[in-house]
């Protein structure tokens, strides 16, 4: 038998041009997909950034007495007009709560309508540190917030010959133990005129009776009825010093009453 060695042609599978032919088709529709989502993505941001429903329709500041309205919208770094969603809120709180006489500050916003509301919440100054001859106000926490205005606020406190550390947080824990000492004073029914910090933070304490309590640390209300013990029995004249440095005792000596 003679057979037949002569090379023959290979066509292609008619299943697998079908085959390829779908695959290109796949490939065009979800390119084409990708193109059109990209676009309508696009318009989208657009439409929102340009819209009218996201300006910014009206901002209310609540809450501020020291703090003027205007350097809240400044702060706030945004404008009745602006586009909402393109504002970052919680930056603008940081830098609310930079301000001085801000200890706390709420935002809140809403997309439709867009609007900003703000809710400040100020120091309370309870007190004036005069240091080296210029004068600060002092919190309900005892921490110096801001430079006092000519009128001074609440207590007096006089820290002139007192040099605090470079951190200053030395300074802080005497202001805090200070504040709270007269707290405990007056709540005993002692009138405190003013305070002086010592070199070294020993505190004196002087009564508008003309007699000074001097205390270095806490005061507590145990050395508080053993002052008004002695006040009560002894009738110290103006000019008296009681030292309340010792748990257990009362030093009296006498000297000079400076100040009316």
């Amino acid at each position: 038998m003679v057979r037949d060695y002569k090379p023959t042609k290979k066509t292609a599978s008619k299943k697998k041009t079908i085959s390829k032919i779908n695959l290109a088709l796949r490939a065009s529709i979800w390119l084409s997909l990708g193109v059109s989502g990209s676009l309508i993505l696009l318009c989208a941001v657009a439409y929102i950034t340009n819209s009218q429903l996201f300006q910014v329709r009206s901002i209310e500041v609540k809450g501020g007495a020291h703090v003027e309205k205007n350097e809240v919208l400044t702060l706030l770094d945004i404008e009745e007009g602006n586009n909402i969603l393109g504002w970052d809120m919680d930056a603008a709180r940081q830098r609310l709560l930079k301000h001085p006489w801000v200890k706390d500050v709420a935002i809140s916003r809403n997309f439709v309508p867009a609007t900003v509301s703000v809710r400040i919440q100020e120091h309370k100054p309870t007190a004036t540190l005069v240091l080296k001859d210029k004068p600060y106000l002092i919190s309900e926490e005892g921490l110096v917030f801001a430079s006092a205005p000519e009128d001074h606020y609440g207590l007096m406190i006089q820290a002139s010959d007192y040099a605090p550390l470079k951190n200053g947080d030395d300074l802080d824990g005497i202001l805090k133990e200070a504040i709270h000492a007269v707290t405990v004073v007056e709540a005993k029914g002692l009138k405190v005129k003013d305070l002086i910090i010592e070199p070294g933070g020993m505190m004196n304490i002087r009564l508008d009776k003309g007699v000074t309590l001097v205390i270095l640390g806490e005061m507590t209300p145990v050395k508080v009825e053993m002052a008004l013990k002695t006040l009560r029995e002894i009738k110290p004249e103006c000019g008296t010093i009681m030292d309340l440095t010792c748990e257990d005792k009362i030093v009296l000596r006498n000297r000079g009453y400076h100040g009316s």
